[in-house]
């Protein structure tokens, strides 16, 4: 299971006070907790942020680079301009993704080439002209629609890691299970599948029960990576466990180590 940090976020308080005293030491030690806590990308969206997005990413980019020589960056951002100068501005020796295209041409046009250029990964959103999707296999011909357009661009089938929309059950509860439905559907076309998980129990209490369990199911169904807060020793918990009864983990072993490193609850 890959694991993209997400407290690198311009939505949390904290993190665009950071941004706009550029106190890069905050910044740093986010990536670094993330890191240590088992993430293999860090997501940066500077989107919200009160100043420029472009000048924020840059900088956030190059901070955290500047300490952290081989970190994975996941740019994470609704403006095509932002992410070229995130993708220009990287110089570290880990990998990248871009967060995110969806079915709607337009943006195929302006990402895809990017992230062939720059030899990325890509976050496709099962979302297209007509909207979001209702059922699994609304998500699987939007899927289909993306992988066509994406692979006529150049781009690669097992480089895309499709996010198939989750919806908060306390307003739509079927859609948990049509999410669960469509992640073999669209892995029969080889590509691979990621989450934004907090967004399942979006509106109800104690969240982190409804993510964890959620994230254990999904892995069971084939989730390949998820976007979330590496440093919630439950979800982390959920990670490891599901891992290890899937045998996704070679006798026990990542699960004992996160064990004896405290990062489970």
């Amino acid at each position: 299971m890959l694991i993209i940090g997400e407290r690198i976020n311009s939505t949390r308080a904290h993190i665009q006070e950071a941004m706009k005293a550029r106190d890069t030491a905050f910044i740093v030690k986010e990536a670094k907790k993330q890191i240590e806590a088992g993430a293999g990308f860090i997501d940066v969206n500077c989107a919200m942020s009160l100043g420029d997005e472009i000048r924020d990413i840059d900088w956030v980019i190059s901070v955290i680079q500047s300490e952290i020589g081989d970190v994975s960056i996941c740019i994470d951002s609704p403006n095509h301009l932002a992410i070229e100068r995130a993708l220009e501005a990287y110089r570290a020796k880990g990998k990248l993704f871009i967060n995110s295209i969806t079915g709607e041409q337009a943006r195929i046009d302006l990402i895809v080439p990017l992230a062939v250029k720059y030899n990325t990964k890509l976050i496709a959103l099962t979302m297209g002209e007509g909207g979001m999707p209702n059922s699994a296999e609304d998500r699987l011909a939007i899927a289909k629609d993306i992988l066509t357009k994406v692979s006529a661009k150049g781009f690669k089938a097992e480089d895309i890691y499709f996010d198939p929309l989750i919806r908060p059950i306390s307003t739509e509860p079927d859609q948990a299970k049509e999410f669960l439905k469509s992640i073999p559907m669209i892995k029969s076309l080889g590509a691979k599948t990621v989450c934004g998980l907090s967004n399942i129990s979006y509106g109800l209490p104690d969240r982190k029960i409804i993510n964890s369990t959620f994230l254990a199911m999904a892995i069971q169904s084939g989730l390949d990576a998820a976007i979330l807060d590496p440093t919630e020793k439950q979800v982390v918990s959920s990670i490891a466990a599901a891992e290890a009864l899937m045998c996704k983990d070679e006798y026990c072993s990542d699960y004992i180590k996160a064990f004896r490193e405290g990062r489970l609850i």
